[in-house]
């Protein structure tokens, strides 16, 4: 979830929920709903569990597994990575970057601090990409876990780079988005945006496409830059800051963009769902919700999950809403995934829900016994679900 003081760092999810909670229901309490008993359509179960370090702890992480080929890879808040067979659950390799990159202490806290990795794990043709709050961006080759190349940009990294054969970019939460040359790590250009005294704790992850590095803003924009030289091509706004308080005004675009097509879509807090056309940045359409979630689509249908924890299906040709599940209101939900005819989220207490991707009807519920932070990922016929306290599970439904 989020913490809405930007300067601050290392923040507690509750912080965010409590602001999600009282949205919904009032001033007064902090106030979510209680699961109810329905008659599932499908079964959910833990095909496989690891230990995945130490987890993030409390801190605000989007710090999530990726699938590289038969590997499924991990890491936790401190600085472990390691990676797993798909099929056969053995591990295969561990890296520790706490070691080498992490800042010493002196006396008391002698010994190495957290690398605070947050922003990651991304991947691209067997490489893997993360960042850290201590202003590092790491490429590993997926196979070994060996390092390629580190490079330090002095500036919070909380969102997964994005990658191609030729470029690393990453979002800092300074506003600042900077590219990295892929095969050495060298800095190729950097640019600033604008970031009001008060934000959102969290980033919009970069998307390359179509030659440019596609990236939303803590003033309610998205941004494209070429990506071989960083200049700008155009902005579109999705949100205006509006109300009586600094809270009301937050406009972040955390969501990573979606490109589709010769258009893009993506969504903002207290703003817009919207379609952008990618070479102009004129906006096909666009529809009031609020998230500072990633959206995912499957087919034409664009799945969300607002800042109220009430999950959309939406037709992405227009923006019509097909369904609306507020099941789970104040519940702390990730962002929602498409996975076998279903939109699975996870919540804040340890469950992965299952909706209907036609209906929105809850289909199955599975308990997973710690805060499910981060959205799952979905690879073939399994999700694999990181949760706070350091566990990967591979999910399977029947």
């Amino acid at each position: 979830m989020k913490k809405l003081m930007y300067l601050q760092r290392g923040l507690i999810a509750a912080a965010a929920i409590s602001l999600a909670g009282c949205s919904v229901f009032g001033d007064d309490e902090i106030t979510y709903k209680e699961l109810q008993p329905f008659t599932p359509s499908a079964n959910a179960s833990v095909s496989w569990s690891a230990s995945a370090g130490n987890g993030v702890g409390e801190f605000f992480s989007r710090l999530n597994p990726v699938v590289v080929d038969n590997l499924v890879v991990v890491a936790d808040r401190e600085g472990k990575l390691m990676a797993f067979d798909r099929e056969t659950q053995k591990r295969v390799w561990q890296k520790d970057l706490q070691t080498d990159y992490a800042v010493k202490g002196e006396g008391w806290f002698a010994g190495h601090e957290s690398l605070r990795i947050s922003g990651g794990l991304s991947a691209y043709q067997g490489r893997i990409a993360l960042g850290t709050e201590n202003g590092d961006v790491f490429v590993l080759n997926a196979n070994d876990g060996s390092l390629l190349w580190h490079a330090q940009v002095n500036a919070e990294v909380i969102a997964d780079p994005a990658m191609d054969a030729s470029f690393v970019v990453a979002a800092a939460s300074n506003g600042e988005l900077i590219g990295l040359d892929a095969d050495s790590g060298e800095e190729q250009w950097r640019i600033v945006t604008d970031v009001p005294a008060l934000s959102l704790r969290g980033t919009s992850a970069p998307a390359i496409a179509s030659g440019g590095a596609i990236f939303g803003t803590a003033n309610g924009k998205l941004t494209v830059v070429v990506l071989e030289n960083g200049q700008q091509v155009w902005e579109a706004r999705l949100a205006i800051p509006k109300g009586a308080t600094e809270l009301q005004r937050l406009v972040d675009v955390d969501a990573a963009p979606i490109v589709r097509g010769d258009l893009i879509y993506t969504i903002a807090y207290n703003g817009q769902l919207a379609a952008v056309e990618v070479r102009s940045g004129r906006i096909a359409w666009q529809r009031e919700y609020s998230s500072y979630h990633n959206i995912s689509m499957f087919g034409r249908t664009i799945y969300a999950t607002d800042s109220d924890d009430r999950v959309y299906a939406i037709d992405a040709n227009g923006g019509i809403e097909q369904w609306v599940n507020t099941d789970f209101e104040g519940r702390g939900l990730t962002a929602p995934v498409y996975y076998q005819g279903h939109i699975v989220v996870g919540d804040r207490f340890g469950f992965l829900h299952f909706i209907d991707a036609k209906s929105g009807e809850i289909s199955a519920r599975l308990e997973l016994e710690s805060d499910v932070y981060v959205a799952p990922v979905v690879a073939d016929d399994a999700l694999y679900v990181q949760t706070r306290d350091g566990r990967l599970r591979a999910v399977r439904i029947n």
